[in-house]
């Protein structure tokens, strides 16, 4: 079965086009766009009319993706932003006008379908997964096939940048409301060593980067590994930097050199709540498990 999954973040909206048989995933388009879906949200609760310009824009050209592959079923789910805001009608009404349904999803289900899709055609074997977006970040562990345990954080790399700017001084603060966030949702782990795998645009920007990327390449990005004492040696490197200078890094999407900083102690401080000292990155996530979940109903 051919279907359509999307993911519309906090900041960053993707379109996954695939064929479905089975376990099977074959991947015929994917695209990304920066869009900042969320600006503004933490501190008005209300998605911003340049934000929803943006997004109806970036949805016209995913539409015309669709609308040339033909899937059979297209499920868009929206996230942390659309959680947040009082008018995500305005969202939902953008989705109607190009034909693309799109379903607000909870904190636990984006978790759910975020493990789903990251692990197709993972092996077996206990896994966890850290999954850092703009307006909330997700833990979850388990097995494939298997979520044993998920928490949503109202924590993401948007969210803390529109909060407490870019600077290093921001740093200690942001640690601060992500630990007490953790300590909050009463998450935990037991005894089990774990693969952790990390998802989405911070971590796969910070692969871009560390590998020197001029053009992004997914299959040399997907499967990246980073300890934990790199990704602090990441955060101490850029902080100080200006969202100009780390604009011409190699390898740096430029729409998220603002943010970088902000996911990247967000992704360290899951970490250590998951008790590891490293992790995989991972190309994939909440899109493929949208489409997966679209394809049975």
């Amino acid at each position: 079965m051919r279907v359509a999954g999307l993911d519309f973040g906090t900041n960053t909206c993707l379109c996954l086009v695939a064929d479905i048989e089975g376990p099977q995933l074959r991947v015929l388009s994917d695209e990304v766009e920066i869009v900042r879906l969320g600006q503004g949200v933490g501190v008005n609760r209300s998605l911003h009319p340049e934000a929803l310009l943006r997004f109806d824009a970036t949805l016209a050209r995913f539409a015309n993706t669709i609308s040339r592959l033909k899937p059979e079923r297209v499920l868009a789910c929206a996230t942390s932003a659309a959680r947040d805001s009082i008018n995500r009608d305005e969202l939902i009404a953008i989705g109607r006008k190009h034909g693309v349904p799109i379903e607000v999803i909870s904190g636990e289900k984006e978790a759910e379908l975020t493990f789903r899709g990251t692990l197709s055609g993972e092996s077996q074997g206990p896994v966890a997964i850290v999954d850092v977006g703009g307006g909330s970040t997700e833990l979850m562990f388990g097995e494939p096939g298997r979520l044993e345990s998920r928490v949503s954080l109202d924590v993401g790399a948007v969210r803390l940048t529109e909060r407490f700017g870019v600077d290093v001084g921001a740093i200690t603060v942001m640690r601060e409301v992500v630990l007490v966030a953790i300590e909050k949702s009463g998450f935990s782990v037991d005894g089990r060593s774990r693969r952790v795998i990390g998802v989405v645009g911070t971590l796969t920007t910070l692969a871009a980067i560390d590998l020197k990327l001029s053009k992004f390449d997914s299959e040399r990005v997907h499967g990246h590994r980073f300890t934990l004492n790199a990704i602090e040696d990441w955060i101490a490197r850029l902080a100080p930097m200006s969202v100009d200078q780390r604009r011409t890094l190699t390898g740096m999407e430029p729409k998220r050199a603002d943010v970088i900083v902000a996911g990247l102690v967000c992704l360290a401080e899951g970490l250590r709540a998951l008790k590891e000292n490293e992790l995989r990155v991972s190309t994939r996530g909440l899109r493929y498990g949208v489409a997966q979940w679209v394809a049975e109903r």
